[in-house]
């Protein structure tokens, strides 16, 4: 049995943010508004699918190499698709760039679908052409991006997209625009400094319906916070769009639609049954059920002085493993039953070159029941840490083991039967076991709520409830600890200054440049409602929760036909029971007293401060 490469020890780099580039958002918007294209011509048949789908899946020389680089998917398994972001389709003549790769994972016997996003400079080999960047790979054809892909994942490809996107904006418009929540106020005017030599950028916070070049400026924004806020914006960009799909159904201008995707994309699928199987997966997937994972590397440059990223393979193995089993920790529809250590068998090799160092792991292993034996040595004695992979439905066991075995050791997937070689657990011996296993880590418990109590937004909200008649104000009474008021913004949806339903939004700064909200609004049956994850009662009220895989985005309430919610930072960094207690806090404003005992603190409040 050989295991997967091993991490590459002598790489020199520093680590940086995981990154999900704007692709991520424009994919997505694609996948959902192609949904809602089958949707509105399946009444008529398969005429106008089954001509769109000729145009987005010529028969141009490209194109059949790269459907001749896929694998069919094999019955009962996961449908694996690249999803590939270029300047330009390939049947243009040009190959242009990859901007983006993202591989999707559509299981539809556990209910889920997975992305994995990689670097666009992650150096790796590409078949035929020596190392080179990732997105290097796509100037020599759509078959060699895959053939790079699945030698770099060690999983099959079933299917490809690639993505023009200069067909984003003409996408969003052709649906009437995607309400979103706007975190905070965006504004650049590039007049030809080195300060605002970026796009433009205008816009407010608050809960808005978005046109197309507004919604492209929010996704490529990336210049006054963080990557992890640029692709936390891209997240939400898709939650939003999911949970708005079924809008999608009313086009009035099919022919234009069928256009855009006819310009602007191309597929590997040319069945149109085969298309709408796929679809129905994504449209029917509940969001919760939805995992993002990205492949965790660091900078370096080459001999030549090219910047790079630098990824361990034991990075991309732990990457891999969490697409192909992600975990849910609300909504989850299946338990996942233990799997008692005597009914594994764990295979251990020698990767430290250290004399027994493969006996004395699977002695160890021994002792907890394990049904253990010796395979020898591993490909290389270069593992300074342990390793463990794993066979299908052998992640749970696997991640105890690794536990086991130190801080330091690593899981990832043996991909395929092939390649799993009948065994179930595959141990590698690293150099830093110390000849005794470590403490089982103690079970996870959710984070605490951090926050504080106040009245300082009372008399503020009073002002702003002046402009916004008709609309019953609530103030929290508990706000999240190291936060303050940056803008309270009176308003009403429709992106103008009258004639909407009128609303709310504060927005808080918490700790440094991350922002989380409260909004409110009369506005009926908003579609930032639909889809929410689960719902509770507790003092009278239901509670909407709104959960992106592990994370509570969102909890909502309605009282008096006004709907309330208090939104996390586009990183989630509010706990759960923050986002609770503060929902729970808000009051009328002539009933927003604290109780007698709780102590008042003044928190920093501005109505109209900048949000950079």
């Amino acid at each position: 049995m050989t295991p997967p490469e091993p991490p590459h020890q002598r790489a020199r780099y520093w680590r940086v943010p995981r990154r999900r580039r704007g692709w991520m958002a424009v994919i997505g918007w694609t996948v959902w508004a192609l949904v809602g294209l089958t949707v509105s011509v399946l009444a008529g048949g398969y005429i106008y699918l089954d001509d769109t789908l000729e145009q987005a899946a010529p028969n141009t020389p490209e194109a059949r190499k790269a459907r001749a680089a896929t694998k069919p998917v094999l019955p009962g398994q996961p449908t694996n698709i690249l999803l590939i972001g270029s300047d330009t389709r390939p049947s243009e003549g040009d190959p242009g760039r990859s901007d983006s790769l993202i591989l999707v994972r559509m299981d539809p016997q556990r209910d889920f679908i997975s992305m994995l996003s990689f670097p666009r400079d992650l150096y790796v080999p590409i078949p035929g052409y020596g190392t080179d960047k990732i997105n290097a790979a796509y100037s020599y054809g759509t078959d060699v991006t895959i053939e790079t892909v699945e030698q770099l994942t060690g999983q099959p490809i079933n299917h490809y997209v690639i993505i023009d996107f200069t067909g984003f904006e003409k996408l969003v418009d052709a649906v009437g625009g995607v309400y979103l929540d706007i975190d905070r106020r965006y504004f650049n005017e590039n007049v030809g400094t080195a300060a605002t030599n970026y796009a433009n950028i205008d816009l407010q916070p608050g809960y808005q319906r978005l046109n197309g070049s507004d919604a492209l400026a929010y996704v490529r924004y990336r210049h006054t916070d963080s990557t992890y806020s640029r692709d936390a914006r891209q997240q939400t960009f898709l939650s939003e769009l999911k949970r708005q799909t079924k809008d999608l159904g009313n086009l009035t201008n099919v022919t234009n639609f069928r256009k855009i995707f006819g310009e602007n994309i191309e597929f590997s699928i040319r069945d149109p049954q085969k298309f709408i199987s796929l679809l129905e997966l994504a449209l029917v997937t509940p969001k919760d059920r939805i995992a993002r994972v990205s492949i965790d590397a660091g900078s370096d440059m080459t001999a030549a002085g090219a910047s790079i990223q630098v990824a361990s393979q034991g990075a991309i193995d732990e990457a891999v493993a969490a697409w192909r089993e992600p975990e849910f920790e609300f909504g989850q529809k299946e338990a996942v039953k233990p799997i008692a250590p005597e009914s594994v068998d764990v295979v251990v090799q020698n990767g430290s070159g250290r004399l027994l160092a493969a006996e004395d792991v699977a002695e160890a292993l021994a002792t907890k029941k394990y049904r253990t034996s010796v395979g020898g040595n591993a490909d290389s004695f270069d593992y300074a840490s342990s390793a463990v992979y794993y066979a299908p439905a052998f992640r749970e066991p696997a991640r105890k083991i690794a536990a086991l075995l130190g801080p330091g050791a690593t899981i990832g997937a043996l991909a395929g039967s092939a390649k799993a070689g009948g065994n179930e657990v595959v141990v590698i011996a690293g150099a830093d076991f110390t000849g005794e296993l470590a403490p089982p880590p103690p079970k996870e418990t959710a984070p605490a709520a951090t926050t504080v109590d106040t009245t300082s937004l009372v008399e503020p909200l009073r002002e702003a409830r002046k402009q916004v008649p008709g609309l019953p104000v609530m103030a929290p009474l508990k706000v999240a600890s190291n936060s303050s008021v940056r803008i309270i913004r009176p308003y009403s949806i429709n992106r103008s200054d009258s004639g909407g339903p009128p609303a709310i939004k504060i927005v808080f700064e918490h700790d440094y440049h991350e922002y989380w909200g409260i909004s409110m609004t009369t506005m009926k049956n908003p579609p930032i409602l639909q889809g929410e994850t689960g719902s509770y009662t507790s003092g009278g009220r239901k509670y909407l929760t709104f959960y992106d895989g592990k994370n509570l985005q969102r909890l909502a309430f309605q009282s008096g036909g006004v709907t309330y919610w208090v939104s996390n930072t586009l990183n989630n960094d509010l706990s759960a029971k923050t986002i609770e207690e503060i929902a729970k806090s808000m009051r009328p404003l002539n009933r927003a007293t604290l109780k007698k005992g709780r102590t008042d603190t003044a928190i920093t409040v501005e109505t109209e401060g900048s949000t950079p």
